[in-house]
């Protein structure tokens, strides 16, 4: 898999990246088993990039690729995710609905103070 590096850093990415959003469930539920088999097929696929954000899934995807991410070399990949959105615990039957299928039992807060984003 080709690699760029992103403007004048020394960072490099893989030209593909993978994006999380699917297996937080958005639009329809995405079981653990199938959504860490994708995880590995994009892996045994080269890519190296994977993104992912708070609000996919409310966390749910986060939660799933860190889990995949964890046996890999941390020099190996690039991870990336959003800043600026918050979990606030909250019972399953208030999880508000933002399209996805099954979130974790979280509502968000938009928060752009340092304490949001560092």
């Amino acid at each position: 898999m080709n690699k760029r590096r992103i403007g004048t850093t020394a960072l490099e990415v893989t030209e593909i990246s993978f994006g999380g959003a699917a297996i937080g469930g958005l639009y329809r539920a995405c079981p653990r088993e199938p959504a860490m088999e994708t995880l590995q097929t994009a892996w045994d696929g080269g890519l190296r990039y994977f993104d992912t954000a708070p609000f996919y899934g409310f966390g749910l995807s986060e939660r799933r690729t860190g889990d995949f991410l964890r046996e890999k070399p941390r020099s190996s990949y690039v991870l990336s995710t959003k800043v600026g959105r918050l979990f606030r615990p909250v019972p399953e039957d208030q999880v508000p609905d933002h399209s996805y299928v099954d979130p974790l039992p979280f509502a968000l807060d938009y928060d752009y103070s340092y304490d949001g984003i560092m």
